[in-house]
Parts: C-alpha cells; structure tokens; sequence
C-alpha cells in the first residue's frame, strides 16, 4: 500500500459538497473550527511532534503551551460534555439509530462496520469525522471510536473535543519520539498544529510567513508563494493538491498568480524567438547582381529553355519506361500463369451426307469448303453401309463443332430389302 496523506483539507472548500453535514457540524458548534484549517507545513509538524513533552511545545525560536484550555481557545470549540477517547469503550447503543437496519448483527465486522451499511447522511458526515478529525487517511470502514464522536449529534450524547484532539496530539508525539528513523507514516494533525502555532503568534505579533523564514523552515520565495520545485510531468498530477494545501494565505496566493503571469509571458518571448530563427532559416537566397540586371527578355528565355530541358528528361524517362518489356518483378506464381501447355480437345469426326449444314466460318488451319447444291447433283449415296467416308485434310483436325444428328434419308426402293 501507498503512504497515506493523514492532513486535513481546507475546510471551506471541502465543505461544500456535503450541505447536510454542514448543517450537522454547525448545530454542534463544531464549523468554526473546521473552516480554520488553511494549510500545513509537515517541516512544522515534525518539529511539534519531537518536542511535545504534553504540556510544552519549543519549536526553534517560538514557545508554547498546549493544554485543554488553549486548544479550546485557539479552535473555538466548546469545552463541554464528556471527556472520552479512544481507549474507552461505548456502553450504549444509540448509535445502531444511524445504519440502515438498526437490529442487524454487527458482531461480525471484526474490521469495522463497512460504510454501505449506514444511511446516507451518516456516511458523509463519517467522511467528514475521518478526514478533519481522527485524520486516518481510509475511509472504507466506520469503528466504534467514530460511532461515539458521530454520537455527539445526537441529543444528550456531548463529546468534549478539545480534551479529545489534546490527547490525540499527546499519542501522536510518543509514537514519533520512539520512531525517529521513520517519522512521516505517524505525523498527522498539520492543520490542527498550524492553529495552535497562529494562535500563540497572534499574541506575540508576529506571522507564519515570517516564523518559516526565520527558522528556515523553508526559502524565502517559497514562504511567499513564489515557483514551487520542479515536479517530473508523471507526478505532478499527485501533488497537485499537496501543492495547493501548502499556499498558507491569500497574500501567498496573489504574489504566486502575478509570477505564473509571468512565467506564461517568458514562454511567448521564447516562442517568437523560435520563429524568428525558423524564418530566417529557411529564407530564400537573395538575388545576385548580375541577375538582378538582367532584361526581361533574357530571364524569358532563360525560364523557357529550362521548361524544355524539364519536358525532355519526362519524355525520356517515359520511353524508357515504355520501351523496357520485362518486368520489375513478378512472383513465380504470376510469371508462370498462362504458360502451361494447352491441351488439344479431341472432337468427334461427322458424316457428309450431302445435305445443307450451317455455315461456319473459314478455319486459319483448313481451306474454305465447297458444298454442292442440292439442284445441280443429287446426293450420292454408298451402298456399302458399313464404313462412313471420312474427310481427309492435309493438317491435322482441331476445334471441330459437333453437328446435330440426322438420320440419313434412304432410298424408298431399298427400304423393302431391309
């Protein structure tokens, strides 16, 4: 799993998709502490955490003390109502009034009641609970640590939050003093930090600005909400929220609009830079002297006689392309189609009776016929029936048609013989 970001979100903003939870944190007195959290400075954060003894805070130059009444002054937050945290347990059930069936069996979830179990205006008011308060950075589950803070909204049911965020920061510094060799996975509470440091600056008069910059905290142009450090395109989309969180004031936020105007003004100089590069580059040649003096007439002939050179090269390239019979290339397949040998079809021979049979057209190989006329000799007959006269050629037959068979008229006077 990723390293999870446990900072609270501006609390303005996020608000404004959840208008019944608003409400909610309103009714509770609880809105005006949420909309104070503009920003964070994890550097800040660290140095809380290491010096924390639970009472006393030295951050560098600055000193202050932490205890239930200055949380509660410095967030505006009621200092009523139990005081409970999480190493308490929940003796009523009150809270089944928010999940969707109320008599369900929640002893299964040894994880965590699953969010889909609640109603709709308890699912987000949770979110709210888990992203400013308990600062968890997983949202999939509600435990019955939530469940007493959601009970809160509920008649007679006061939770005391200033003691309870007191002893959050107090487990928030023990876990990071005896983890020095891996801090960031147990920091949490950056708004709530930066608060509680405002406040205590209000009173010495003085600002956040200035505290970071003395104390090098971070640069001066950084301080003042100058060009953030470069950011590899692949992970700029991921930080683009850190980086938005980290502008501590709408001063900070101006200053970095007018630089990024400038910027924008710097990369237009440069690309007009380009383009006069480009023209000059691919300028065309300047004319010489001597063509610049020349007549009309000449630079005339001059463009002719270069139209005629350009025609006769095509021409030439054309005859060449024309006069050249083989191929380029040709696959084996396509080269041998069409050059098999031909096979003769054999047909078979026909009797000449000496009757009219159609006309066909002259062969190339055989001599044109002569057939005789049934008016100037009549048909000759063979008396010997058993071998029909065939027609002998001098080449050899082919492509004959087939004529329609007919049977050959016969004497009457030898019809009774048969």
């Amino acid at each position: 799993m990723g390293k999870l970001l446990r900072a609270e979100p501006e609390g303005p903003k996020y608000l404004e998709g959840y208008p019944q939870a608003k409400y909610l944190l309103k009714k509770a007195r609880w809105l005006r502490f949420i909309e104070k959290f503009k920003g964070y400075n994890k550097e800040v954060t660290k140095a809380f955490a290491r010096s924390f003894d639970g009472k006393t805070v030295e951050i560098r130059d600055l000193k202050l003390t932490v205890t239930e009444t200055t949380v509660a002054a410095a967030t505006r937050l009621p200092q009523e109502g139990e005081r409970w945290f999480k190493n308490k347990s929940v003796d009523e059930q009150t809270w089944r009034i928010m999940l969707r069936n109320p008599g369900m069996d929640t002893t299964m979830f040894i994880r965590g009641i699953h969010v889909h179990s609640l109603k709709e205006e308890w699912a987000s008011l949770l979110l709210v609970i888990q992203k400013i308060i308990t600062c968890e950075g997983r949202f999939g589950s509600m435990y019955m640590y939530h469940a007493r803070l959601m009970m809160n909204f509920l008649e007679g049911q006061n939770l005391n939050l200033p003691y309870f965020l007191l002893l959050s920061l107090k487990k928030m510094s023990i876990t990071v003093q005896k983890h020095i060799g891996n801090i960031e996975p147990h920091l949490y509470h950056h708004g709530l930090v930066k608060i509680l440091i405002e406040d205590q600056l209000k009173k010495n008069k003085d600002t956040w600005e200035q505290l970071l910059m003395r104390n090098y905290f971070q640069e001066p142009s950084e301080a003042f909400g100058s060009s953030p450090p470069k950011i590899p395109r692949k992970s700029r989309r991921k930080e683009k929220s850190a980086i938005v969180q980290d502008s501590p004031t709408t001063e900070t936020q101006e200053v970095g609009k007018k630089e990024k105007e400038n910027r924008t003004k710097d990369k237009k100089q440069r690309k007009e830079k380009g383009k006069r590069n480009t023209q000059e580059v691919y300028q065309s040649p300047e004319p010489s002297i001597e063509e610049y003096y020349q007549t009309l007439s000449e630079k005339l002939k001059h463009l002719q006689k270069q139209a005629a050179t350009t025609k006769a090269k095509e021409k030439g390239k054309q005859s060449i392309g024309e006069g050249s019979t083989s191929p380029p290339y040709l696959r084996r397949r396509n080269r041998l189609r069409g050059r098999g040998s031909k096979t003769q079809v054999k047909r078979p021979y026909f009797i000449d009776l000496g009757e009219e049979t159609p006309k066909k057209p002259p062969s190339s190989h055989s001599p044109p016929r002569t057939q005789p006329s049934i008016e100037t000799s009549p048909p000759q007959i063979d008396e010997s029936p058993s071998q029909p006269e065939l027609e002998s050629s001098p080449h050899p037959p082919q492509y004959f048609e087939v004529s329609p068979k007919r049977t050959p008229e016969v004497d009457p006077s030898q019809r009774g013989g048969i």
